[in-house]
């Protein structure tokens, strides 16, 4: 799941999936507020999943998304 999401995200901030780890700050790669929205679009696309506001409001590295993700694939 996390090579996916890496995928996404690589493609919202042009880096290569090579370059992007779950530890690394989306803010120190050019993720603000409208990309992480655009990025969250995607994962709730490809996993078929719903995420509301109120759960990205705390989301700061690439694993805090992943997290969220795993969590609503789970249920």
């Amino acid at each position: 799941m996390l090579e996916k999401i890496l995928e996404i995200i690589s493609l919202q901030v042009g880096m290569s999936v090579d370059e992007l780890n779950s530890d690394i700050v989306l803010a120190d790669i050019g993720i603000d507020s409208l990309s992480l929205m655009k990025i969250i679009m995607s994962i709730e696309n490809r996993f078929d999943i719903q995420i509301v506001d109120e759960e990205i409001v705390d989301i700061q590295l690439i694993s805090d998304i992943t997290n969220l993700t795993v969590k609503k694939v789970s249920f």
